[in-house]
């Protein structure tokens, strides 16, 4: 808790001088505390577009959105959100609840604007999740607004397309959506009703490498990232656990099981009969230590599946009785491999090549000069 206040004495400076201090900026990046991913803890989504920003002179600020119900490790390197949303939490409570969600976000932002963002100037917001679009479209109506992909998209994806209609936290925003791959363009062009995303996604590519295949064969290593969050209900958590534990038992030959949380996993479900299994263990936070690892992905629907597949590592899909069999209904996942199959070093070599080529079309490399474009 101590550590949380010192954020929000720190936050609370920066935002009170900026009464008095004027600051401009070219780009606003936001994003939750929980994306915190990377080697040194820090958020690798906007790495690439904050060093392009830094080879371009391109101006801006990071804030950071805490979460005071998870312990992850905040990034010293950017401006801490903190008294501002607290701010925000407290007039959510105070406004009208007979307001949407967005009206009400909107009035929020308008209202901080005249006493916190008075001299504060900037031309783009670049969050992650969605994370506070309402509150800077009432911040500045007039600034650009972009959503960064951060994970997989398909139809029916909520907060993007459901039942053809898109998300009205974009629509009544004028929100854009920042994406890896054409693949996922049409995904959302082709399964909505009206024409939203047509003129509001762009292909900027990602920040994933894919330069090298870094296995050549399978080493009995085995990753399997998990979906345990609080977005399931309890039900489908259990159902996920006893898949989980049915997938680990049927394998005989002899492998090591490296399981990984999902970044917002908050103690779901208990995994303690599992760990008790010599050859099941908790894997690092760094996914690409990961995959550095392991030969082999396993999951039920993670965006890992591509992160895997970009660098030559085949993923075995769990069917789950929750139909979130993504991969195989969406996205054409090319691969349905056993693992005694792998025992061939052709067979894990031919196998790698077809998914790489796959995952190809959804994530485009980084093009520096679409997203520079964006910020004139």
């Amino acid at each position: 808790m101590f550590r949380n206040f010192l954020y929000i004495i720190k936050s609370m400076f920066f935002f009170l001088s900026g009464i008095l201090i004027k600051r401009k900026y070219d780009v606003v990046f936001y994003y939750p505390q929980h994306f915190n991913r990377g080697e040194n803890k820090e958020n690798q989504l906007f790495k690439h577009l904050l060093l392009s920003c830094d080879r371009n002179s391109i101006s801006y600020v990071v804030f950071e959105e805490p979460d005071f119900t998870i312990k992850s490790i905040r990034n010293s390197k950017t401006t801490p959100f903190d008294f501002i949303y607290l701010v925000v939490i407290l007039l959510r409570k105070l406004f009208s609840s007979e307001m949407n969600t967005q009206l009400k976000d909107q009035k929020i932002g308008s209202s901080i604007a005249k006493v916190f963002f008075r001299q504060f100037h900037f031309k783009n917001f670049i969050t992650l999740s969605q994370s506070m679009l309402s509150v800077f479209r009432g911040i500045n109506p007039s600034v650009m607004l972009y959503d960064l992909q951060h994970g997989i998209i398909h139809n029916n994806k909520k907060n993007y397309l459901v039942n053809g209609i898109a998300e009205s936290n974009l629509v009544v925003n004028d929100a854009n959506l920042l994406l890896c791959g054409e693949s996922y363009q049409k995904i959302l062009e082709i399964n909505e009703k009206l024409d939203y995303f047509k003129n509001h996604t762009l292909v900027i590519g990602s920040n994933i490498s894919y330069k090298s295949t870094i296995h050549k064969e399978f080493n009995k290593n085995i990753l399997i990232t998990l979906q345990f969050t609080h977005d399931h209900t309890v039900k489908e958590n259990a159902i996920l656990l006893k898949e989980l534990r049915e997938f680990i038992l049927s394998i005989h030959v002899d492998v090591n099981f490296y399981l990984k949380h999902h970044p917002r996993f908050n103690n779901e479900v208990d995994l303690s009969e599992l760990l008790k299994l010599s050859n099941v263990m908790i894997a690092t936070v760094d996914i690409n230590e990961c995959l550095r690892l392991c030969s082999l992905h396993a999951t039920t629907y993670s965006t890992s599946t591509f992160e895997a597949a970009l660098l030559g590592i085949p993923t075995i899909l769990l069917a789950s009785e929750n139909e979130f069999n993504y991969f195989q209904n969406e996205f054409d996942y090319p691969l349905n491999i056993l693992i005694d199959e792998l025992d061939s070093i052709e067979f894990y070599q031919e196998k790698s090549k077809i998914i790489k080529d796959w995952a190809i079309a959804f994530y485009f490399p980084f093009n520096e000069q679409k997203f520079l474009n964006l910020l004139k």
